[in-house]
């Protein structure tokens, strides 16, 4: 009797060893995690100025990026899922849409380029399951906050230290703040999305001098880079997430935008398609919104070379001819889109475009059923919505959907996954 006793305990010592085991492997592979995030930020949120990393040296970056999804891949084995996943049409579409545009390499002319670019969006796409499978969206939100933090205090340092190397002396953009990047763009941007993730923070119960800090600083960015743009976004993503904490009607309201963008999208596109313009042209004014325009019109022009699929991905800008004769049009040439839409139409044609129109309008719908059925929290479902809307304005002048490292362009991906979450049946 005191043998089988012996053997009861020793097997129940054996057990809580165990347990708490797993519960410390666990807890370090949240860490890693956590850690990847803001590595991964830091990264890949722009290209860095030469001065601090030499322009063949770029891909250093990219390399850093797919090795911290590849730690975040690794160490998402050892976390318990906090949220799974219903394989409903949203979700189909969804993985439908990412797969082709993964595919879509196979018809292009298959460089070096084009490859690696659809293997890190493969892996990536996978990397957002994992991490909105494993991590609380709050946990998410901290570590990217955390990053974007490092990008604009850096920046603000090297504006106001460096000024040789963190102010853009350019005679187009002479005296705006470019910060640690290459262009005042992606400082713009990374401001603009930390003011948002700060906004939500504070939400959440962050204390008044930490908001303030990190706020005024990103928004001190925002203005010295002189993107307008960027900043008008953030402030209107920033109301959205207050007056959806305020009322469900306006949650109710702005989840069907991301939607309404997409249809607009479609339509400046048709616009440019149709008439011919490299500009629009409104009254007697005409806009180019810094001569981008010109690159929506150029790469519009040659939709019908292929229509139903598009010239894949990374496949429009890497011909020669096409690449050239810009050029020798305009005396410049940036192999940037600067318009998500347009880089959909163009890299997955028509049927990539409706699949994620579809994908979208599906996206929207659930949310509603979501906010209807109470299954989901309030403030992640803000969060949500407000990241979407947010990123979706953005890419109407900027390209970050299909972007293959981006942390935000994946991150995307990765809220989107968040709603592709069962919904309980609504109590009658």
């Amino acid at each position: 009797m005191a043998s089988l006793q012996t053997e009861v305990d020793s097997g129940a010592l054996e057990s809580a060893i165990w347990k708490t085991r797993s519960v410390a492997v666990e807890r370090t592979a949240r860490f890693a995690i956590s850690c990847s995030i803001a590595v991964n930020v830091v990264a890949s949120m722009g290209n860095f100025n030469a001065a601090l990393l030499p322009a063949e040296l770029g891909y250093l970056q990219q390399a850093i990026a797919i090795l911290m999804w590849s730690v975040l891949i690794y160490a998402s084995a050892f976390v318990r899922p906090c949220l799974r996943l219903q394989f409903n049409p949203d979700l189909i579409a969804l993985v439908a849409f990412y797969a082709m545009a993964v595919m879509s390499v196979l018809w292009t002319s298959l460089n070096a380029a084009a490859i690696m670019k659809s293997a890190a969006l493969a892996m990536t796409s996978f990397g957002a399951f994992c991490l909105i499978t494993r991590i609380d969206l709050d946990h998410i939100v901290r570590a990217t906050t955390l990053g974007l933090f490092i990008l604009v205090a850096a920046s603000a340092f090297f504006a106001i230290a460096v000024p040789d190397v963190g102010i853009d002396h350019s005679w187009m953009h002479n005296g705006q703040w470019q910060g640690v990047f290459e262009s005042k763009q992606s400082l713009g941007f990374v401001g603009a999305y930390l003011m948002f993730f700060a906004c939500y923070l504070k939400m959440r119960g962050q204390g008044w001098p930490a908001f303030l800090a990190t706020f005024l600083l990103a928004s001190t960015c925002v203005l010295a880079s002189e993107s307008r743009g960027a900043g008008a976004v953030a402030l209107a993503a920033c109301a959205l997430l207050v007056t959806s904490m305020w009322s469900v009607t306006c949650m109710r309201l702005y989840a069907v935008l991301p939607f309404v963008m997409c249809l607009l999208g479609g339509m400046l596109i048709l616009y440019f398609y149709t008439t011919g313009y490299d500009a629009i042209h409104v009254g007697d004014a005409v806009i180019d919104f810094t001569e981008r325009t010109f690159i929506w019109h150029y790469a519009i022009s040659h939709f019908e070379d292929a229509p139903l699929l598009g010239f894949g991905i990374n496949g429009f800008w890497t011909i020669p001819s096409i690449y050239d004769y810009f050029e020798q049009n305009h005396g410049w040439v940036l192999d940037n889109y600067h318009s998500g839409y347009i880089a959909i139409l163009m890299e997955t044609g028509f049927l990539g475009y409706a699949l994620f129109a579809a994908g979208v309008l599906l996206f929207s719908n659930k949310i509603l059923h979501l906010i209807a059925a109470r299954a989901i929290d309030r403030s992640h479902c803000a969060l949500i919505i407000g990241f979407v809307v947010l990123s979706f304005q953005t890419n109407f002048t900027e390209t970050s959907f299909l972007r293959s490292t981006m942390f935000t362009s994946v991150l995307l991906v990765a809220f989107f996954f968040a709603t592709c979450r069962p919904v309980p049946p609504a109590d009658f």
